[in-house]
């Protein structure tokens, strides 16, 4: 194994669910191979800073813009090691996925995972069933835990800041215009149900669809991230 890993948390407002993710995380982690890095936002207000106080070998970082990709790519310039992975406050990572990205980077420049939901039913499979395919046009979300070589990450000069949403998607669009060598590891990260609990998944879908097709017919982020932020709860 000659993976160094960086793993990039942002967060906002996680207090609830950020103790189980550095729990869950540190169970799977030797220090020898990787370092964890929360990164939150400078709009949070809750205790996420006293709760990792409690977590000596994790680093705490305020970023001081608001959005995932000044804080991940803010994460990314704290980070020490040759590879990095950006994974959210409510995606569990599965429990070998150091050996599963170790393997990948040895063929590939950059990766991300599968996924599933933390809640069992036909329609949230059938929404997890159009991220598995490699040419898929869904595939590339944050949910699925995005992970870079360093020079990679720095050659594509991190996340685009311009995008308040859809950041994600747009990296991966780079990333195959490239044609930077990627791989789709099959073996899922978990990810939490909860805005189709608290929304609906009716709703979260069409919401997503009408994003997703947005972005691609080119309408500005700022549009995007403020009708998402309309149509949906949190």
């Amino acid at each position: 194994m000659n993976t160094t890993l960086s793993i990039i948390i942002p967060c906002y407002n996680e207090e609830n669910l950020i103790a189980s993710k550095i729990e869950n995380l540190l169970k799977n982690t030797s220090e020898k191979s990787t370092e964890i890095i929360v990164v939150d936002s400078p709009k949070s207000s809750d205790k996420t800073e006293a709760i990792l106080k409690q977590y000596t070998t994790v680093s705490y970082y305020k970023c001081d813009k608001p959005g995932r990709a000044f804080q991940m790519n803010y994460g990314a310039k704290m980070a020490k090691n040759s590879a990095y992975i950006f994974v959210h406050a409510d995606v569990t990572l599965p429990n070998n996925y150091y050996e599963l990205i170790d393997k990948s980077l040895k063929n590939n420049a950059c990766g991300f995972f599968n996924y599933e939901f933390d809640k069992v039913g036909f329609w949230m499979r059938f929404n997890a069933s159009f991220v598995k395919k490699k040419g898929g046009m869904f595939t590339g979300g944050g949910d699925q835990c995005h992970f870079f070589k360093k020079a990679t990450f720095e050659e594509l000069n991190g996340y685009n800041e311009a995008y308040c949403i859809m950041e994600d998607f747009e990296l991966i669009d780079r990333v195959r215009n490239g044609k930077i060598p990627y791989e789709i590891i099959e073996t899922p990260v978990i990810v939490s149900a909860r805005k189709y609990e608290e929304n609906s998944w009716l709703k979260i879908s069409l919401v997503n669809g009408y994003v997703f097709f947005s972005y691609k017919m080119g309408v500005s982020p700022e549009k995007l991230k403020k009708r998402y932020k309309s149509l949906t709860r949190k």
